[in-house]
């Protein structure tokens, strides 16, 4: 099929989209709140442009022609590209301030790529930002003094995935080998999801262990492992250069894994919300559904921005 002088009218396939969804000129009409004449003459300017007869129209049924059903697929398409144009360039001129819960873990080690990609996409719109743990960034949500926030969270607990992380347990490479005596465990200071699977974890296997330190922040904890206090559990894209995960022959229990979460205010529903979505998502599924860790995540921030409208 060849479309006259390279023009496509959008309001063309529109009607045609109408009339072959609901087979019917007056409900056509109807939907997209013009008059049935209307609707016939953009049929027939299509029909015109395309040089094919798309609409068969008798006094009892509105059919398709073979040409019209295989329009039907390329009009679609082109509607759909086109919303989504308008979609990107309509939120592109977002302007305002989104208030954003992050845990600290996640304000460490992913925020600075995360800025740099929604301020690329989204250049008048600013961001202020709570860290924070994750019973402090629940009870901001609460009380609204944010409009969400990205936390950690047990697998299934009905929460917005972001993505689901592997945990591991890693060490410095010369505690990371003891075999004997209790577990030396640096944890955070409670309350704590990733402290109550660790402890979980270790009393279903009878394992003996101590907490030689308690943390309030993620730094801390990798802090304290590579100065070779203990081991600590961290998610697998976590990592450190100056910790190895703790071989399988030691003996300590798997760990599982914990979701990364987002969470919106009750009811609270905008553009921009929609924004940082859009981004979050770009960023958490550039490596094939799963979390990027330090050393990938240029090459994610590279693809996402050759990706943006």
């Amino acid at each position: 099929m060849r479309i006259q002088d390279d023009l496509v009218d959008t309001d063309e396939l529109r009607a045609f989209d109408a009339v072959a969804t609901k087979r019917s000129f007056s409900i056509a009409a109807s939907e997209l709140g013009c008059s049935q004449s209307t609707i016939s003459e953009r049929i027939t300017r299509l029909e015109q442009r395309l040089q094919r007869v798309l609409v068969l129209r008798t006094t009892r049924q509105v059919k398709l022609t073979p040409d019209g059903e295989a329009a039907l697929i390329y009009a679609r398409g082109i509607l759909d590209i086109a919303e989504d144009a308008r979609a990107r360039l309509s939120r592109s001129r977002l302007a305002g301030t989104l208030r954003i819960g992050i845990e600290d873990q996640l304000a460490a080690t992913r925020l600075p790529p995360l800025l740099r990609m929604f301020g690329a996409r989204f250049p008048h719109f600013g961001l202020r930002f709570v860290t924070g743990r994750n019973h402090r960034l629940q009870e901001a949500l609460r009380m609204r003094d944010v409009d969400l926030i990205m936390t950690k969270s047990h697998p299934d607990s009905g929460a917005e995935v972001l993505w689901r992380e592997p945990l591991v347990w890693m060490a410095r490479s010369d505690v990371a080998a003891r075999r004997d005596g209790p577990v030396p465990v640096i944890s955070y200071l409670g309350p704590s999801v990733l402290r109550d699977i660790v402890e979980a974890r270790l009393a279903d296997h009878r394992r003996s262990f101590v907490t030689v330190a308690e943390c309030s922040n993620f730094i801390g904890k990798i802090t304290l492992a590579e100065a070779g206090i203990g081991v600590v559990a961290v998610g697998r894209s976590f990592g450190n250069p100056g910790l190895i995960e703790v071989p399988e022959d030691v003996g300590l229990p798997p760990l599982g894994s914990l979701d990364f979460v987002l969470e919106a205010a009750p009811a609270r529903h905008s553009q921009a919300i929609d924004a940082f979505r859009e981004v979050l998502t770009a960023f958490t599924t550039g490596m094939a559904g799963e979390m990027p860790g330090p050393d990938q995540l240029a090459d994610v921030i590279a693809k996402a921005e050759t990706e943006q409208p």
